[in-house]
């Protein structure tokens, strides 16, 4: 059984409205990624030229380097951040673990972090620098999200079309 005329055209409607809504978020999300991309690479040049071209380069970078960050895709093909295990248990209860362990593990996450790469006394800037592009990943994976959303509703905006041209 079809829906009638006016279910379809109200459907439209809504879908319209809620497009235009979210292409506007998306519009407002890209400025704010641009910005933070922007800012990033300033600040990196700034590090660079505090510290040196010798120091920031491509000759500085660990060669064994993994990722620090990794996406997944879910079952409704959203990306999200994956978080690693110490992250899920930082989040979850606190556990009391003495002095001595709670140390070791900060050495061994500041020797993961690659910021240590260009050196032990890193410009400030350096540390903004990563901040910027770490916040703009994740904006930037929420933009991904977005543009599937918009092509989720362009596809039903079609089928709602055609299904408005039978009657």
């Amino acid at each position: 059984m079809s829906r009638d005329y006016k279910s379809v055209c109200e459907e439209l409607d809504a879908l319209t409205v809620s497009y235009l809504s979210i292409l506007e978020e998306y519009r407002e999300q890209w400025k704010e990624s641009s910005r933070e991309l922007e800012e990033g690479f300033l600040e990196l040049a700034h590090a660079k030229y505090t510290m040196g071209t010798k120091v920031i380069s491509q000759y500085s970078y660990d060669t064994r380097m993994k990722a620090n960050l990794e996406v997944e895709i879910d079952d409704l093909n959203r990306i999200n951040i994956k978080k690693d295990e110490k992250m899920k248990r930082k989040e979850g209860l606190r556990q009391r673990k003495m002095k001595k362990e709670e140390e070791e593990e900060k050495k061994k996450e500041r020797k993961r972090d690659p910021i240590y790469w260009f050196g032990l006394f890193v410009s400030p800037s350096l540390y903004k620098s990563q901040d910027k592009f770490k916040k703009s990943i994740e904006s930037l994976i929420e933009q991904v999200n977005k543009m599937k959303r918009l092509e989720e509703i362009e596809k039903r905006y079609k089928e709602l079309i055609k299904e408005k041209v039978k009657h």
